[in-house]
């Protein structure tokens, strides 16, 4: 809520443009997970929870992105704000349409150039202020960019629990491709990916009565903490799956069972936010 505009908070965080890929092995799913981590751009984005998804939700746009000296009107952003880095700076107050992902652009998305993957490269380093990415993670971030498709006959969709699920899933998926590269820094950030998702989920069931089902989420995400100090990349993999199973068997099923008295739901989202 802190980077949309008033009045919309209710259409931001009860839908979102609809989401298609065209296609979804586990590169593109490893760079989905890392494009939806605020961990990942680093800096004053971060500390502010801020991803690459909280612009281009689902790869595409976002109408109701509204930052206070970042944003002209809903859907810009100064690019070249030196709020986020002093490197990208230029002096001026000059915001931009938010593009969406899934329209021809200004690079060229030729896997053959690796253009999209420099661009990507500087946006994370110089316009944020973020960690290098290893070639591995711009790897992955660009085979999921280059997937981003827009819906046929679909332009939006409903926010879910199930949304949340399926992003842990990929950041699973991206703990074990990052893993069998060999690429440690990948494994961490496709971990703060799940945790990040955890995160959103707990955000959902704030009423007294989930009191339990936060403090799992927590102890969830601790457990994912522990799980990325694993230094053995097999032993990691496995204790990760394991998590995993723990999780769909129990804490998920949990959620999604109370999912229709939870900020999921439209209405009492709706009551929430007056």
């Amino acid at each position: 809520m802190r980077w949309t505009a008033p009045g919309a908070e209710l259409a931001l965080l009860s839908g979102q443009p609809a989401d298609c890929l065209a296609t979804a092995d586990d590169m593109v799913r490893s760079g989905r997970a890392l494009f939806g981590t605020p961990t990942l751009l680093g800096g004053q984005a971060a500390k502010a929870g801020l991803s690459c998804a909280s612009c281009h939700i689902n790869g595409r746009d976002n109408p109701h992105f509204l930052l206070a000296g970042v944003s002209a009107a809903p859907g810009t952003a100064d690019v070249t704000n030196s709020f986020f880095s002093a490197a990208r700076g230029n002096a001026r107050f000059d915001p931009v349409v938010i593009p969406d992902l899934a329209e021809p652009g200004k690079i060229v998305r030729d896997p053959g150039t690796r253009a999209l993957e420099a661009f990507i490269r500087n946006l994370i380093v110089e316009e944020f202020g973020g960690q290098e990415p290893t070639p591995a993670m711009l790897d992955a971030l660009a085979a999921y960019v280059r997937a981003v498709r827009p819906c046929a006959g679909q332009a939006t969709a409903a926010r879910r629990l199930e949304d949340q699920l399926a992003a842990i899933d990929d950041g699973a998926a991206g703990v074990r491709t990052m893993s069998e590269l060999g690429d440690a820094s990948g494994v961490a950030l496709s971990i703060a990916a799940m945790r990040h998702q955890l995160g959103l989920v707990a955000e959902r069931y704030a009423a007294p009565g989930f009191a339990r089902d936060r403090a799992a989420l927590l102890a969830a995400s601790r457990r994912l903490e522990a799980i990325g100090d694993i230094a053995d990349a097999g032993l990691l993999r496995r204790v990760l799956d394991g998590w995993k199973r723990d999780f769909d068997t129990g804490l998920a099923p949990r959620l999604r069972g109370a999912a229709a008295r939870s900020l999921y739901d439209p209405k009492r989202l709706d009551r929430a936010l007056r």
